[in-house]
């Protein structure tokens, strides 16, 4: 209609650049966001920043990796709703360890009903590490939905009760409170990341074989188990996206959830397989919304190479 001014269409780099800054909403490991994006034309470049990997409690770069797999499921995600068609290519390159996916746009994509669904999800989905107080057990619908979204990543998932779960087997306060307190920080300007102290509640009781069955504050959480069939950067990574998908799928359906940095060990014998992290998921319907967390500056993560 004449007189109405019409919106350009988004340049390539500007559907990258909006791609890689919505992304930092992913989760990450104590929100560490040990991540880097480098756009070059067409393409985006995903890099690990080891100066934000938790080396005492992650030497080997296993937990920054399956952060970053999070942040490349979420520009997925973005770029769909942008109605940019991408290849995603993982890199695994010994003289180059810190690249470790490369997207690039191939062409216009016709947005589904599904991928606004989760861009929703990824816009409004906080980390809650209270104790959840809904239902003690997920519909099997609802675990089948969230294998689903699971399948494409080649990684296992396994849904676990508290009752089977061998919580001395592991930190049990990790689902509850972070666990580096160099991520901790207070909510007073200018703190722009980390896990702020109102994010952090107390250490709760768990439902486990040491506890007498149906009690304990977690006891309405269900624990989903990943792993893989290798325990390489490769596997890393796409456990990563996996929990990323299934956390956004989780969030369509209404469920609150958290990260655990540990698999848990279920009774009775571990999933086959490699175990690489542990989610939790509940109902948390008499609760306020879950405080969010800051994200790192957008030009300190995400760098635009000039192109001639």
């Amino acid at each position: 209609m004449s007189g109405i001014p019409q919106q350009a269409p988004l340049s390539a780099g500007d559907v990258l650049y909006e791609a890689a800054r919505v992304a930092c909403l992913a989760p990450s490991i104590e929100d560490s966001q040990p991540w880097l994006w480098r756009i070059r034309g067409t393409t985006l470049e995903l890099r690990a920043d080891r100066s934000r990997q938790l080396t005492s409690a992650d030497p080997q770069g296993r937990l920054m990796t399956i952060s970053c797999g999070a942040v490349l499921h979420h520009a997925t995600v973005v770029l769909a709703v942008l109605g940019a068609a991408a290849t995603v290519e993982r890199i695994d390159d010994p003289a180059d360890p810190d690249l470790l996916a490369v997207l690039t746009l191939t062409g216009p994509h016709e947005v589904t009903a599904e991928e606004m669904r989760l861009h929703h999800a990824l816009r409004t989905r906080c980390t809650d590490r209270r104790p959840f107080r809904g239902i003690a057990a997920l519909p099997d619908e609802v675990l089948a939905l969230l294998h689903r979204a699971a399948e494409p990543f080649a990684v296992n998932m396994h849904a676990v009760a508290p009752s089977q779960v061998d919580f001395p087997g592991f930190a049990a306060s990790s689902a509850a409170a972070p666990q580096a307190a160099s991520w901790m920080i207070p909510r007073m300007p200018p703190a722009r990341e980390g896990v702020p102290t109102r994010a952090a509640v107390p250490k709760v009781t768990r439902t486990g074989p040491l506890h007498e069955q149906g009690r304990g504050e977690d006891r309405y959480t269900t624990y989903l188990a990943f792993t893989t069939a290798h325990d390489t950067r490769a596997d890393w990574l796409r456990t990563g996206e996996a929990i990323s998908a299934v956390l956004l799928t989780a969030t369509t359906v209404g469920l609150a959830s958290s990260v655990m940095s540990d698999p848990v060990e279920p009774l009775g014998g571990a999933p086959a397989g490699h175990g690489q992290l542990t989610i939790r998921l509940g109902v948390n319907e008499s609760a306020p919304a879950a405080p969010s967390t800051p994200r790192r500056p957008r030009d300190e993560v995400i760098d635009v190479v000039p192109t001639s």
